[in-house]
């Protein structure tokens, strides 16, 4: 989806900043109600951290310890499964979404000890479906895994879709509702007067007019918004060649004190797996996406400490991209305060458990000027103008042990 057009409209009712899951997700359920939307993308779609991460739709990632975090976050990632069951029929295309399942594996005796405090805390907070396994059911469920593990944390409705099908599907519909892609056209900034959005402003000069623009630019939020800190986080991930259909799922753990995902197996075969190795860098240097050869090596290792018999799986491509947070380690959606016609939703750091549920509700938000209750834990008025001081350099291990400490 190649639209390198220059002429652009002179206004829309809505423009829409970011190719990604969520920019296509809100331009799709706004065009589909029918309001004028234009989505503006700087390179092409789903080019950004949508088209560079495994595809995991892990409702609960990492491992939380606040229960009134845990409930905010279960509350939208179960509604956005529920969206996830029937989407591939309202989009008419297959996105390989399929609920396999993920694992948290405990590979040390402290760590099989946080599994069990944490589950204790997800079932007082609510979640009824995590389940602590074994040794010996977490191998039953999954034999390739390494005899080394202590067990894991189960949730059997998670599972992984196929991230440039479900953005693909996204924006291939927005556009059958009437909506307008235009691609490599960078937004250099939104245009505010007298507290109110009036447009915006590309790079070249052009300006668009509009009474509601959305900021969906996810680690460049705060480029076009400054007043808010969204922190850009850079991830590798590896694909290695296919493989015969296995018996495994998402996995979260940590490998030599560094936290890794793994193990999504696509249709075709291959399995993906990123976060060993990743190097530590200053913030401006998050946004690289060039790799480098120790990165592919750590990553390579993945597989090699939880599946011994696939060590040999030869490695056939590496990426890196750059995912974002919120201050709080979570996301940040609504209206931008100061701000009227402003809205925003950025600092997922795992978008595709989010982008269902987020597009359908920032759509009503837009159209009616209400906030859905279950975004208004997430309000950009919580961090408004908030000074942050990060870590200098960072990776996500080093950024999970900074949030644990704050």
């Amino acid at each position: 989806m190649d639209s390198r057009v220059t002429k652009l409209p002179s206004e829309s009712e809505v423009i829409v900043i970011g190719g990604g899951i969520f920019g296509c997700s809100i331009a799709y359920h706004l065009a589909k109600k029918g309001k004028e939307t234009i989505l503006l993308e700087k390179r092409n779609i789903c080019s950004g951290a949508s088209g560079r991460n495994g595809g995991q739709v892990i409702q609960l990632e990492g491992r939380e310890k606040e229960p009134a975090n845990i409930k905010k976050r279960l509350a939208l990632t179960r509604e956005n499964n529920i969206i996830l069951k029937t989407l591939s029929r309202e989009l008419k295309i297959d996105l390989e979404y399929r609920r396999t399942g993920s694992l948290d594996i405990a590979f040390t005796k402290e760590e099989w000890k946080e599994l069990e405090y944490v589950v204790k805390i997800q079932e007082k907070a609510g979640d009824r479906e995590i389940a602590l396994l074994t040794k010996e059911e977490t191998l039953r469920l999954c034999p390739l895994l390494t005899q080394e593990i202590k067990g894991a944390r189960y949730r059997p409705s998670d599972g992984t879709i196929n991230p440039f099908f479900y953005t693909r599907g996204l924006a291939e519909n927005f556009v059958k509702h009437k909506g307008e892609i235009f691609t490599w056209t960078e937004v250099k900034k939104i245009l505010r007067k007298n507290g109110k959005v009036c447009g915006i402003e590309t790079t070249t000069g052009q300006r668009i007019r509009a009474e509601k623009v959305v900021n969906v630019t996810n680690a460049w939020s705060s480029f076009l918004i400054p007043e808010i800190d969204i922190l850009p986080l850079r991830q590798t991930a590896v694909v290695t060649e296919p493989a015969a259909p296995l018996p495994v799922c998402p996995v979260e753990a940590f490998i030599k004190g560094e936290a890794i995902y793994a193990n999504i197996q696509s249709e075709r075969g291959n399995l993906i797996a990123g976060g060993l190795d990743s190097f530590r860098l200053s913030r401006q240097r998050q946004y690289e996406e060039r790799i480098f050869l120790e990165e592919v090596r750590g990553n390579a290792k993945i597989f090699s400490c939880l599946y011994p018999s696939l060590k040999d799986l030869s490695i056939i491509r590496a990426w890196a991209g750059t995912m974002a947070l919120g201050p709080d380690f979570a996301p940040v959606v609504g209206k931008v305060p100061e701000s009227e016609g402003l809205y925003m939703a950025a600092g997922f750091y795992n978008g595709m458990a989010y982008a269902a549920i987020v597009g359908e509700l920032m759509s009503e938000m837009i159209i009616s000027d209400r906030t859905p209750s279950l975004l208004e834990c997430f309000d950009p008025a919580k961090y408004y103008r908030r000074k942050f001081v990060w870590p200098k350099t960072y990776n996500c291990t080093s950024l999970a042990e900074f949030f644990a400490r704050k």
